[in-house]
Order: C-alpha cells, then sequence, then structure tokens
C-alpha cells in the first residue's frame, strides 16, 4: 500500500514540475494564454494576448479597465452625438437607474471573454436590454405600443451610443425622398487637386529622372512609378527607398506610407485591416505579433489569400491603382457571401461603366468624408461597417432616407448586396408621417379656435 502512495507522489510531483516548468516557460515567453478565461470578442481577437492593452494595471478594477477602453474608443464616442454619455449617469438624479444597469462603465455591457452571451457590436446583455431604464415608454410614446425591447436596436429606430442621423427632425426632413436621388454620386476626392493648388510650380518627374540604380529597379516598375501620383507630387524613388533599402517589412511599410499620409495610417489602424500596427498598442506586442493576415481572420476568406496586411495589401507601391485598390483586392481576400455577391448587383454595374463615379467596394466601406475644404477617405473600414445605420450617410449620397433605411434593416439583401429593392417598407417613416399628421391637425386645431 505504501509502494502505491508513494509512486502516486511521486508521479503526482513529477505531473506538477512539468505544468509548473510549461507555465513558467510561457509566462517566460510572454505568452498569457493560461489567464485567458474564453474567447476574446469579434473586435478584439486580433489582440488577446496583448493583456495590457486593457488590463494596464495588472488585473485592477473596473476603472483600470474603463480607462482602457477610452484609450481606444474616446474618440469615437466623441464623434457620436452619444445618446447615453457617462456624464449622464454620474449625475446623482440618475443614480437609481445605475441599481440595475451601471452604465458608467463600457464592461456593463462589452464583457469580454463571454462569448456564450455576446452578441454584434460585443454587447454581452441580453437584447432587451432597453427595458431597464425605458419599460414605460409605451405609456409615454402611444407610437411605441406593442413593440417588443429586443426590436430598439433595428436599422432606423436606436443606436445606444449615437442617434445623430435617426432623430425625428431628421427623418421628418427626409420623409419622401425618391429611392434614387436625381443627383446621386458620390463626393469627388480631392487630395491630388489640394496639392497641385498648394504646389503651383511643381513639375511631375519623369522616367529618366528615377535616382534608383537600374539593376535593382526593373524597367516595369520604373516605368509603373514615373506614371502614379508620386512622380506627379514629385516623389522619387530614394522618398521610400532611403539608404538602399529595398524591402521592409508591413509595419515598415505603414510607418514608411505615414511619412507623408499620416491622416490615412491613423485611419488604417482603427480598423481591423490595420489594428496590430496601431500605436495604441504596447509597441513590444507590434514588434512580436506583427500584422493581421487573412487566415487570421474570423470572416471566409479565400484559400489563396496571403501575406500581412499593410498599404501595400492594397496599393501596389509603384502604381497606385486605385481602381485594383477599390474593387479587386477587396475581392482577392474575402469570401463571406456579401462580397461573392458584389459582381451581380447593381452597384458593380454602376462601376463597369464608370470606374470613376460608381460604386464599388471602396466607395460604401472606406467611405469619403468631407473635412474642412478637402474630401479625403477614410480608411478605417469598420468606420461605418456595424451597425448598419452607420453606413447610412453613404447612401444618402445617392439614395433617399426611406429607401436607404428599408435596405440597410433588410438582412437578407445585404447577404445578396443590394441586388434587388428592399422586400418591405421601414415602420420608422410610418411612425413619422403620423407624427407630421398630427402636428398639422394641431396647428389647424389651433387656428381654428383662435
Amino acid at each position: 500500500m505504501k509502494s502505491y502512495q508513494f509512486k502516486f507522489w511521486h508521479y503526482g510531483l513529477l505531473l506538477t514540475l512539468v505544468v509548473g516548468a510549461y507555465a513558467s516557460y510561457n509566462l517566460t515567453a510572454d505568452d498569457k494564454s493560461l489567464f485567458i478565461t474564453g474567447e476574446p470578442t469579434h473586435g478584439h481577437h486580433q489582440i488577446e494576448l496583448a493583456c495590457t492593452s486593457c488590463h494596464t494595471d495588472g488585473f485592477a478594477g473596473e476603472e483600470s479597465i474603463q480607462q482602457s477602453c477610452l484609450n481606444c474608443h474616446a474618440e469615437e464616442l466623441e464623434l457620436a452625438d452619444d445618446s447615453h454619455p457617462r456624464k449622464k449617469f454620474l449625475d446623482p438624479r440618475n443614480a437609481q437607474l445605475l441599481e440595475t444597469l451601471d452604465a458608467r462603465q463600457c464592461i456593463s455591457c462589452h464583457t469580454e471573454h463571454k462569448q456564450q452571451i455576446t452578441r454584434e457590436m460585443g454587447v454581452s446583455l441580453a437584447g432587451d436590454f432597453c427595458f431597464h431604464c425605458h419599460s414605460e415608454i409605451a405609456e409615454e410614446r402611444s407610437s411605441h405600443q406593442g413593440m417588443g425591447f429586443e426590436t430598439c436596436a433595428s436599422a432606423g429606430c436606436h443606436n445606444y451610443h449615437d442617434n445623430g442621423t435617426l432623430y425625428e427632425d431628421f427623418l421628418i426632413a427626409h420623409v419622401g425622398q425618391p429611392d434614387l436621388l436625381e443627383d446621386a454620386k458620390l463626393p469627388a476626392r480631392t487630395a491630388m487637386q489640394s496639392w497641385l493648388q498648394e504646389h503651383p510650380n511643381s513639375k511631375p518627374l519623369q522616367l529618366q529622372q528615377a535616382d534608383i540604380h537600374e539593376e535593382t529597379a526593373t524597367a516595369e516598375i520604373a516605368t509603373a512609378w514615373a506614371q502614379s501620383p508620386h512622380a506627379q507630387a514629385e516623389v522619387n524613388c530614394s522618398s521610400c527607398h532611403a539608404d538602399g533599402q529595398m524591402q521592409f517589412t508591413s509595419t515598415e511599410v505603414v510607418e514608411q506610407c505615414a511619412s507623408c499620409h499620416s491622416d490615412q495610417r491613423e485611419s488604417f489602424t482603427q480598423g481591423k485591416h490595420g489594428m496590430r500596427l496601431s500605436s495604441k498598442l504596447p509597441q513590444e506586442f507590434v514588434q512580436q505579433v506583427g500584422a493581421m493576415t487573412p487566415n487570421q481572420a474570423w470572416i471566409p476568406m479565400q484559400s489563396d489569400a496571403s501575406g500581412e496586411l499593410s498599404c501595400t495589401s492594397c496599393h501596389s507601391p509603384h502604381d497606385v491603382d486605385l481602381q485594383f485598390a477599390a474593387v479587386e483586392a477587396c475581392l482577392s481576400c474575402h469570401s463571406d457571401e456579401h462580397s461573392l455577391a458584389y459582381k451581380e448587383s447593381p452597384h458593380f454595374d454602376t462601376w463597369q461603366a464608370n470606374s470613376d463615379n460608381g460604386v464599388s467596394c471602396a466607395s460604401c466601406h472606406l467611405p469619403r468624408e468631407t473635412h474642412g475644404e478637402q474630401v479625403v477617405v477614410n480608411h478605417n473600414q469598420n468606420h461605418n461597417l456595424r451597425p448598419n445605420e452607420k453606413m447610412l450617410p453613404v447612401c444618402l449620397n445617392c439614395h433617399g432616407a426611406e429607401f436607404s433605411l428599408a435596405a440597410l434593416a433588410d438582412k437578407k439583401l445585404i447577404s445578396q448586396n443590394f441586388k434587388h429593392k428592399p422586400a418591405d417598407k421601414h415602420e420608422t417613416f410610418d411612425l413619422i408621417r403620423d407624427r407630421i399628421a398630427r402636428i398639422s391637425n394641431s396647428k389647424k386645431n389651433e387656428t381654428k379656435s383662435q
């Protein structure tokens, strides 16, 4: 009996030493996977082992985690017309609301590593969470009677953080618009024109002016460069290939491009394409894991899609083919139903007819935004992806608001890449028409009484 006890103790000790040695090795190698309690959310899976991105003070309390959330998302929340700003719940008059849902903390609604209860946008609350504070909405607004609280966040109704374009004033102003606007078109990019205006005496560089030795640059590369916006803007080969460096890592590519395109780098590293190269992450982690690759994505990708994602994944550094970057670069990787249906859509027909003004993948997912007097491309492809109504400002360039909201609420239509018209109207505008009628009748009655 003692012999068996000794052997059991011996094997137990051996197992403990092996596990301890393994754990010690992982900790020494900066592998924090032993501490992960569950899969991360879709938005964070790229950085799941950069624990210090969120746990800046080890595994400290809620306030530390809250600050970590704001380190990455504060700017986005500031730009949003936040319907539920944190300061609203710091008001003592709203203290009772916090008893059922502490809306001061991001993790009250977005609990990480809980995939079994996590839904779109990383929300880990039940879909009817609006009930906690708005249980009497049907009594306050008769138009909401009979509506379930799980329907609040439908496209065209309510987005928890930002209802900016969905307020009644906006909807009233856009009711009755045609499905396709008469002047339907995207705003024209102005970056190159602005540069030329600022440099009226500039002269495009010619092929013979390329300052890279012939043995390191093929004729094809040199010719492509000479016809590119780089040569037009007097950017010579050595501007990028300083000290004769010809090969770059993804991190080096993004940093090199950022020397001229800092705004594009900033927006690129805010989205899932470039998230791993963000300056907001611990730089030792960035150096360790490198850029994202297609085979690490959680959505379907082409089987032959490969390589790290950087600026040159979409933009050839020498010919800067914007048409390729706007469609084929996307479809060379993405293999989800929505992407594969693009070439069967009316949007693609407009692209084939006119690649300058047609609707490409980039037209919607890399929106053109007006900053002052310039129209620039936002390279954060997640900026307007979800919730669906964030896409609305892009749709409104060509379509009426009622048509756009109905399309964005039709999940089957989205999967078909808007091949047809929306199956149903959006009830939001029926409510708005009723409200307009009530306001009109109220004014008429007031006039009669006078």
